[in-house]
């Protein structure tokens, strides 16, 4: 059987011993599962960018896309005295 070494900081060895205990697994099991997962053609699991698009981003793609454009052929439901105040 062969052996696989991979080396982790502290911190990061921490966090997943915190994240196995949380699944109540071995770490080692969940390792092979994640291996076996990729090799099966599991699509790898990436962490979140820390340059993430901001709200303002996104709204620039929604409007740049044309997604949305049919909004402005509906009608307006609504009028800015419906309601109550806030």
């Amino acid at each position: 059987m062969a052996q696989l070494n991979v080396k982790l900081s502290d911190e990061q060895m921490e966090e997943f011993r915190r994240y196995a205990r949380h699944r109540r697994t071995p770490a080692s099991w969940l390792m092979k599962d994640y291996i076996e997962y990729l090799l099966a053609g599991g699509r790898p699991v990436i962490p979140p960018s820390v340059d993430a698009p901001t709200g303002a981003d996104l709204a620039s793609l929604a409007q740049a896309g044309r997604a949305f454009d049919w909004l402005a052929e509906e009608p307006e439901l609504y009028s800015p005295t419906d309601g109550e105040p806030m």
